[in-house]
């Protein structure tokens, strides 16, 4: 290849971001993850502003899509914390609600680099509700985003209803899972799905969801449900499925200095992609990419700067 196949030019397209924002205390440089009883110690830490949605948010801005975030923070510093760092990332922040009567949510993340765990207090991530989004918002958007299905303890029985206006408000839909914190994986998901356009799971989390022992397999029975179907699989890319086609696309071999962000912004990149109507091998291609670029960094600073970085790490791989 000679040259990137990636457009530079600016987006015309604006997404709605609905759900999770919220602090995250990152540990990070552990030899192992801890066991029960167990303590390690970390080499670094830092504390950023995170979230599923908010990571994807931040990073489609960057991206330079039109982005509007809907959430729900805490009267407190880390919910000014997190409108102050997406409104410094070009986010539009007029959707999110400050509830004096909760705290922002927070994560802690423990990482290795290559492995990480997550114990989260929900706070006010869990709070939203179906009648906090302005149907106003819709229509004033071309796609919508919601994050961390599994968290969104308020929303998640009303979402079927959210995506129906959307769908009346011809804005295509997309939806990471997360993963369930009380490992039920309940059949409400697999309703939803018929009203998603992009379905973007980790391999985990798409075998618990379908029930399935192999990625292929869960590809197969959510490709059923959703129009496009995504399947994060870390160092060995992903397998996505879309209109009749399947596609492999392996991961970029980087070094790995923290893995913790990498799904989140390989989820804007291939949000970005879909909005373009590229096709899936290169859409995979550009969303691995992402993901590639921040397991380079550590913490916050793996949210790209924007298309033209994306692009000189693909001409970086394919001049040659």
């Amino acid at each position: 290849m000679n040259s990137s196949p990636f457009s530079s030019q600016r987006s015309v397209y604006r997404v709605l971001t609905v759900g999770d924002v919220n602090a995250d205390l990152i540990l990070t440089g552990l030899s192992t993850l801890p066991q029960s009883e167990q303590e390690v110690l970390a080499t670094d830490f830092e504390v950023v502003i995170g979230g599923q949605t908010g990571t994807i948010a931040r990073t489609l801005s960057k991206l330079g899509v039109n982005v509007t975030f809907v959430g729900k923070v805490g009267a407190d510093t880390y919910g000014r914390k997190a409108i102050e760092q997406l409104k410094q990332d070009g986010v539009n922040p007029t959707g999110i609600i400050v509830d004096p009567g909760a705290k922002t949510g927070i994560t802690v993340v423990l990482s290795t680099g290559s492995e990480r765990s997550f114990a989260t207090f929900l706070g006010s991530i869990g709070e939203l509700r179906r009648s906090d989004i302005d149907g106003k918002l819709l229509r004033g958007n071309n796609h919508i985003h919601v994050g961390s299905y599994y968290l969104q303890k308020s929303l998640r029985p009303e979402l079927m209803d959210l995506f129906r206006e959307a769908k009346k408000s011809n804005l295509t839909t997309s939806l990471d899972p997360g993963w369930d914190p009380v490992n039920e994986w309940g059949d409400d998901l697999l309703d939803v799905l018929s009203l998603v356009d992009v379905f973007l799971p980790n391999e985990a989390e798409a075998l618990a969801i379908s029930q399935t022992d192999t990625p292929d397999e869960a590809l197969r029975v959510l490709s059923e449900l959703a129009r496009a179907v995504v399947i994060k699989q870390g160092a060995k890319g992903c397998i996505a499925r879309y209109k009749n086609k399947t596609c492999r696309c392996p991961a970029f071999d980087v070094p790995i200095v923290d893995v913790t962000s990498a799904g989140d912004i390989f989820n804007a990149g291939f949000i970005y992609a879909f909005l373009h109507k590229w096709d899936l091998d290169k859409a995979t291609q550009f969303a691995n990419a992402c993901g590639a670029i921040a397991i380079t960094k550590a913490g916050s600073a793996g949210i790209i700067s924007g298309v033209q970085e994306v692009e000189s790490f693909l001409a970086s791989r394919f001049d040659r």
